[in-house]
């Protein structure tokens, strides 16, 4: 528990950050790196972010190669300070390790970082600091499960296997949580599971004939893959939001995976759409303004992947951009989200917005600027207050 550790690193720094992975395992934690977390015909980009969401620490391998790279890096360190901001001011969550002679960049600079040596030292700092914070993690759950204002929850893994020489393999990883004096919790217990046996019904019917026989490849491929989880992304006492991550591979030149957020208000249940915050009255200078900003969030990562001259910048649009009206202000374009503390954050999932080399993409907009372009901001002040 609390043992999940991403290691964002520039791949020319690869041989480095196998050996904090390694040191890290053999320490009792569970580091990530992409080069041993993505199997063949995964789509990288997808699994990449969906092990930044997971990760309880964040520690970036900061070179001269990395901190002036343009590309991913920069977005996972982007990606990083942005869920930094749902944690407390002193919680240890980004630790961004100096692995040789860089200029730290200014947006880390808040951070305190390490040097490293060739001795372990600067490797026992990070170990240090990791389980300074994972002691705090679990004296805090204690704390809360005493005093009932959070839910505890177990997780569990499963999976199912099919087939010789290609395998179909399904795998599965969901909360469930503990109190059974909750009704509500155990409403949501039995949603949560219904959606896992469905997608694990699903996708036996995809590699089986009618008469429960396998089918038959007449071509060579690699292992199949059908893979969901279920996972926290916030709890409090009113709000509950579940990180709906699902991937398939079956044959081709890639797999494809899909995020979903699934947002629950407690007491009594029910699942919560994106209109549901505001006031209808409010709803479509809402919707101006969320599209407005995605597009302009969005447009800086394209410009980032796919660098324009002033000229062509000054020519876009969000439809010569992106699909055309995949950012129109319509509830659809936007309905798949986050609840944070602090805001909400909206996901682009694969072929959304533009093609699929552009992946997933997410954009975090603060409660502050959605309270700002209100004119009757009681409903949604009402959902901020649940949020504590």
């Amino acid at each position: 528990m609390y043992d999940k550790i991403f290691i964002s690193y520039a791949k020319e720094d690869l041989a480095f950050a196998e050996k904090l992975y390694n040191y890290l395992e053999e320490n009792g934690f569970k580091p990530w790196i992409d080069k041993k977390g993505i199997l063949p015909g995964q789509n990288w980009d997808f699994v990449i972010k969906k092990a930044l969401r997971e990760a309880n620490y964040i520690i970036l391998l900061l070179s001269d190669t990395s901190v002036q790279k343009r590309g991913y890096v920069q977005r996972e360190f982007k990606i990083a300070l942005d869920y930094v901001e749902e944690k407390l001011e002193d919680d240890i969550y980004i630790i961004p390790l100096k692995i040789n002679n860089c200029e730290v960049p200014e947006k880390l600079s808040r951070f305190q970082w390490i040097e490293y040596d060739e001795s372990l030292t600067s490797f026992e700092l990070i170990l240090r600091s990791l389980n300074l914070q994972r002691k705090k993690y679990i004296e805090y759950e204690k704390k809360q499960i005493a005093a009932k204002e959070t839910f505890a929850y177990d997780e569990y893994d499963n999976q199912y296997e099919y087939g010789n020489s290609t395998k179909f393999v399904i795998q599965t990883k969901h909360i469930q949580f503990k109190d059974e004096s909750n009704t509500n919790l155990l409403e949501l217990n039995s949603i949560i599971r219904g959606k896992q046996a469905e997608f694990v019904s699903n996708g036996r019917k995809v590699f089986h004939e009618i008469t429960g026989e396998l089918i038959s490849l007449d071509f060579e491929s690699q292992n199949w893959i059908f893979e969901i989880s279920y996972t926290p992304n916030f709890i409090s006492k009113s709000i509950v939001s579940i990180n709906e991550n699902s991937y398939v591979y079956a044959g081709g030149a890639h797999g494809n995976g899909f995020i979903r957020g699934l947002n629950y208000h407690l007491n009594p249940l029910f699942e919560i759409s994106l209109a549901d915050l505001f006031d209808y009255d409010d709803h479509n200078k809402v919707l101006d303004f969320i599209s407005k900003y995605c597009y302009e969030e969005l447009r800086k990562i394209h410009n980032e992947w796919l660098p324009s001259d002033e000229e062509e910048m000054q020519n876009q649009t969000p439809d010569t951009l992106f699909w055309e009206g995949s950012l129109k202000p319509e509830w659809e374009n936007f309905n798949t989200f986050f609840i944070k503390r602090n805001g909400i954050e909206i996901i682009f999932n694969t072929y959304s917005v533009s093609a699929y080399a552009f992946g997933v993409q997410t954009v975090v907009i603060s409660n502050d600027k959605l309270l700002a372009c209100l004119t009757k901001p009681e409903k949604f002040l009402s959902f901020m207050n649940k949020l504590q």
